[in-house]
């Protein structure tokens, strides 16, 4: 005998003027009942039931702006919360690398817990194929397939299936019939029905085929409920939207795709590029100082006077060298020494910190963070567009998908790449001028006077000596890193015949793998054309 109890009782309102449906919308819905809201689109049917059936997919802000007040929602309290309520969406969604029954297995697992004996291996099997079963599919024949092996009806079966492995006891069908031929989805409609009658199964359904959806109405079902809509009696549509029409169309212009980019790659990549550089920056400039402070000068060379002066003042002079000798001669050059030192230490320091960041470091630590940032972003973008059939759909109406993608990211990604490199080469190279002054090396004005001579000096005699001029070798550098980057996701992307959703993080790692390998063996490159400096 069936329980009296609703399996959850619902109401909602209007309370403004924004509400998308006019009149209050309330049901109790009971075990192996069916509700069947109806009205035009965008009247807030799913919204209502993705509420009702998906706790977190509907906040409070969103219904406080659409003006929605839900005044009751009860659910049985014998209920627990993990099996009040599945949803069974308009396309077929299952973990894509996973089989048919290993979706399954994920789904008992989640409610069971794995099975720790082959018996309870056994009963998960029986469980899985009586499921499969149930919803018309074969364990033996569609159990081992993944979900792009499955035809739309097929899938729509197997996301069934996935919501009763959870004892789920209402399944909101949000346009269960959409995308399916007439045979299929009548298939569909006497399964539901089936699982009306059989499991007691009840739902919550929105479908716009009505003859279908009469069918999953079942005069022979008990709790047929059909809950209409309507429309809100004063609609705000032109005072809403007038002010936002602006916004409506953008990204159909080149240049609202290359901001987007250049928003995207520069000012998100910046707060990376900055810890990173200021990081990378204050560790060199310490162990430089460090190690140039522990380099002892001094001694080692008062040691070669007195070995190589006293024999000298005996050659010149013919007698043996007095104390009053030597001591001169050391006094003398521990004065040159004094002098000379610290500048020439100071100098390697400005050196070694302008070379090591301008030439080397600088543009090879951006491009490798970039190689993620950027490289991964965009292959992401482009494969996910084709696992989507969007750059179909670009081709169809006439559009490029390079001028649609490429192009955009490749302008913003020229101006980003160099842009970064520079703002972390300059924090690198101010975190020396810090650490200078911090050890006592030299003075930062000295670090900043020597370092402004190396930009300086530079011949204009020959091509190499303009391309390895550091500032033009610094963006040479972030440019052809940038195009190395770029090229390299774009291929990663549009190298296979076909992508699905399952492989858009390969393609992701291997865009950023390889750009990097890339990356590196360029600099490489780079260092050999430096050398061919004069």
């Amino acid at each position: 005998m069936k329980s009296s109890q609703p399996l959850v009782s619902f109401a909602a309102e209007p309370k403004g003027k924004n509400c998308p449906f006019g009149n209050k919308v309330e049901f109790k819905l009971p075990p192996s009942g069916c509700v069947w809201l109806q009205g035009s689109s965008g009247r807030g049917k799913t919204t209502l039931a993705s509420y009702l059936c998906l706790p977190n997919a509907i906040s409070q802000s969103t219904l406080d702006k659409l003006d929605i007040q839900i005044t009751s929602e009860e659910w049985d309290p014998s209920i627990p919360t993990s099996e009040r309520c599945g949803v069974l969406f308009q396309q077929t969604t299952l973990i894509d690398e996973l089989t048919v029954a290993g979706n399954l297995a994920a789904a008992i697992d989640a409610v069971n817990g794995p099975p720790t004996s082959k018996s309870a291996k056994q009963e998960r099997d029986l469980k899985i194929k009586q499921l499969l079963e149930l919803v018309g599919l074969s364990y033996h024949q569609d159990a081992h397939k993944r979900p792009t092996e499955l035809s739309g009806g097929m899938g729509r079966r197997a996301s069934l299936a996935l919501q009763l492995a959870q004892k789920k006891h209402v399944i909101f069908l949000d346009e269960p019939f959409t995308g399916l031929d007439h045979d299929v989805a009548v298939s569909i409609a006497k399964e539901l029905v089936h699982l009306r009658k059989t499991q007691n199964t009840a739902f919550i359904m929105i479908s716009h085929e009505y003859e279908l959806a009469e069918k999953v109405l079942d005069a022979s079902c008990e709790g047929n409920i059909i809950v209409k809509l309507e429309d809100p009696k004063q609609t705000s549509k032109h005072e809403d939207h007038h002010g936002s029409l602006s916004h409506m169309y953008f990204g159909t212009r080149f240049l609202d795709r290359f901001q987007t980019k250049l928003l995207d790659y520069f000012f998100w990549s910046l707060p990376l590029i900055v810890l990173a550089f200021i990081a990378c920056g204050l560790a060199i400039a310490m162990l430089t100082c460090d190690t140039l402070q522990k380099i002892d000068v001094m001694n080692p060379v008062l040691e070669i006077v007195d070995k190589e002066i006293r024999p000298m003042i005996k050659m010149l002079t013919g007698e043996e060298a007095t104390s009053l000798h030597l001591l001169g001669v050391r006094l003398k050059v521990s004065s040159m020494l004094n002098r000379t030192v610290p500048p020439a230490k100071a100098g390697l320091y400005a050196i070694g910190m302008a070379k090591l960041f301008v030439l080397e470091i600088g543009p090879l630590l951006t491009a490798l963070l970039l190689c993620g940032r950027i490289g991964g972003s965009y292959a992401g973008k482009v494969a996910t567009m084709r696992a989507t059939s969007q750059t179909k759909l670009l081709l169809t109406l006439g559009i490029s998908p390079f001028a649609w993608s490429l192009y955009p990211a490749a302008c913003a990604a020229a101006i980003a790449g160099p842009l970064l490199t520079m703002t972390g080469t300059a924090l690198a190279l101010y975190s020396g001028g810090l650490m200078v002054e911090f050890y006592g090396v030299s003075s930062a004005d000295e670090y900043w006077e020597k370092m402004q001579t190396l930009f300086s000096e530079s011949y204009y005699d020959s091509l190499i000596e303009i391309i390895t001029y550091p500032p033009v070798f610094h963006v040479l550098k972030a440019l052809s890193f940038m195009f190395i980057i770029l090229s390299t996701a774009e291929i990663s992307a549009r190298s296979r015949a076909s992508v699905t959703p399952r492989i858009v993080p390969n393609v992701i790692t291997q865009s950023v793998v390889t750009a990097g390998l890339l990356v590196i063996l360029a600099d490489w490159g780079f260092s050999q054309l430096w050398l061919l400096r004069q």
